[in-house]
């Protein structure tokens, strides 16, 4: 579950360091798809508030205020 593993850490990163959680998640396509077959592999639910998937961008994902 890497993608899954790297995108908590990423989000409980960003709540310590703002004091506050994220406002907009952004995820690309592809980082979206490698974390739903990781979701789907191992019955786990995506369960992401203000979650936006987005195409042809150049990031897996972006935390917004």
């Amino acid at each position: 579950m890497e993608k899954m593993d790297q995108l908590r850490d990423a989000i409980t990163d960003y709540i310590y360091d703002e004091g506050q959680e994220y406002q907009r998640l952004l995820l690309s396509r592809t980082f979206y798809n490698a974390l739903k077959k990781e979701a789907e592999e191992h019955d786990v639910p995506i369960d992401l508030p203000r979650m936006e998937i987005k195409d042809n961008v150049e990031y897996d994902y972006k935390l917004l205020p």
